[in-house]
């Protein structure tokens, strides 16, 4: 059965069934949703503050447990520090400043933040947190590893 893609209507149909997309056209020029961490601050590229839903202001939490950092939009319900958030952006990114809480991030894990590490950043939907775990640095750094040694 042969499928034919109609343009008139945006669907691919094949002897009657249609099939209906839904695409992002500008998800693969706006990259991937990356976080940074450099050794004076936290970086969010446009695709990761889009997933937040360009809130104004942001938490930012930790679980030493789990090596994990998570960003949630402020709803004011919380009674925690937040950070401006969407007004800072600059050239599609927003840093927010946190020297010493990075220090503390070395100290914990051994990884050095200069050069500054970029993550890939999950979404969970239910949650609506933005995180990424800081250990998956020490995994791409051991898979670069043995990649240099081949």
């Amino acid at each position: 059965m042969r499928e034919i893609y109609n343009f008139k209507c945006g669907k691919l149909t094949s002897g009657g069934d249609k099939m209906k997309f839904n695409f992002d056209w500008n998800y693969v020029a706006a990259g991937a949703p990356y976080i940074t961490i450099s050794g004076l601050a936290l970086g969010f590229n446009a695709p990761s503050i889009a997933l937040l839903g360009n809130p104004e202001e942001v938490i930012i939490g930790f679980d030493d447990q789990t090596m994990t950092i998570g960003v949630k939009k402020y709803d004011g319900n919380e009674n925690v520090k937040s950070y401006k958030f969407y007004s800072r952006m600059k050239n599609g990114w927003v840093r927010i400043g946190c020297k010493e809480f990075i220090k503390y991030l070395s100290s914990l894990t051994g990884l050095e933040f200069s050069p500054a590490i970029r993550y890939i950043a999950k979404y969970d939907e239910q949650e609506e947190i933005l995180y990424i775990s800081v250990l998956d640095a020490l995994q791409s750094q051991k898979d670069e590893e043995v990649d240099e040694d081949k």
